[in-house]
C-alpha cells in the first residue's frame, strides 16, 4: 500500500517571510508506523497522525479495501469512489450485502495498536480525529455526524490522545458538519484539497497538499511552492480532451 502524505504550508508574518511546514497522516495505516515513523523519530521531525477509533486495536480492514477484496481491484476501486457520492446509509448496506452474500472470509487487517501510538506520541507524533468510521461526512445526517464525532471524541479521549485536531475523511466537508464539529469543540479539521491556504484562514477548513511515498524530490518542491496546484486543473484537462480525440 503506497502511504499518503498531506502538508499544510503556514505562512508566517515575520521579517524573514520564513514557511513551515507540518506533515500529517490520514486513516492510521500500520504503515506509517513501520516505515514513517522510524523516519521521523531518527530526524525528530513532529507530525499529526489522523487515526479512525472504531479501528484501533482491531482487525477490521479499511471500507474501501473490502471492496477490492470483494469486487477485485479495478472494479473495486471504481465502486469505492462512486459510493463515496451516496448517502451513508446507502454506503454501509452495500458493504453489509457485500460482505454477507460474498463465499470470501471476512477480511481481517491488523491495525495500529494503543501501545504503538502511544509509542508515536511520545516520540513527537500527535495522535488525533480521523472520525470514527470514516464515513464522508458531507453524505451523513445529523444523527450519524454527531455519533461519529462524540464516539471519536470518547475514545481519544480515554486514550489520552488529541480529539480537538480533526481531517475531514476524505476531505469532504459540509456547512452541518462544521457546525457539529464547532459545537463538539473541536479547534481545527483539515481538507484534503490540495491547495495551500490563503491568508483569511478558516480554522475549520485548513487546506493540505498531498504527497506519498512515492513521490520524487522534485515534484516533492514543485507541490510546495504552490505552482503544481496551479498548473493541476490544466493538465487535467488536456488528459480529458486528449481522451476524447
Amino acid at each position: 500500500m503506497s502511504e499518503h502524505y498531506q502538508i499544510v504550508d503556514e505562512f508566517t508574518e515575520s521579517k524573514t517571510a520564513q514557511r513551515q511546514l507540518i506533515i500529517t497522516a490520514d486513516d492510521g495505516d500500520p504503515s506509517f508506523y513501520y516505515h514513517a515513523f522510524p523516519i521521523l523519530k531518527k530526524y525528530k521531525i513532529p507530525a499529526i497522525l489522523f487515526v479512525i477509533t472504531d479501528l484501533i486495536n482491531s482487525q477490521k480492514a479499511f471500507w474501501w479495501d473490502e471492496f477490492e477484496y470483494y469486487l477485485g481491484r479495478e472494479e473495486g476501486n471504481k465502486k469505492a469512489w462512486e459510493v463515496k457520492t451516496w448517502a451513508n446509509s446507502k454506503r454501509e448496506a452495500f458493504l453489509e450485502e457485500l460482505r454477507n452474500t460474498s463465499s470470501k472470509p471476512l477480511l481481517k487487517y491488523k491495525q495500529l495498536t494503543t501501545a504503538q501510538l502511544k509509542e508515536m506520541q511520545e516520540a513527537g507524533i500527535r495522535i488525533a480525529n480521523h472520525s470514527h468510521t470514516h464515513p464522508m461526512f458531507d453524505q451523513c445526517t445529523d444523527q450519524e455526524l454527531e455519533w461519529e464525532i462524540k464516539s471519536s471524541i470518547e475514545i481519544l479521549k480515554d486514550l489520552g490522545f488529541t480529539h480537538d485536531v480533526f481531517a475531514y475523511p476524505n476531505g469532504n466537508y459540509s456547512e452541518l458538519a462544521e457546525e457539529r464539529l464547532k459545537e463538539f469543540g473541536i479547534k481545527q479539521a483539515f481538507l484534503f484539497d490540495h491547495k495551500i491556504h490563503k491568508s483569511s484562514l478558516n480554522l475549520l477548513r485548513i487546506s493540505r497538499l498531498a504527497v506519498n511515498d512515492n513521490t520524487p524530490m522534485w515534484k516533492f518542491k514543485l507541490i510546495l511552492s504552490g505552482w503544481h496546484t496551479k498548473l493541476l486543473p490544466i493538465t487535467k484537462g488536456f488528459a480529458k480532451l486528449k481522451n476524447k480525440l
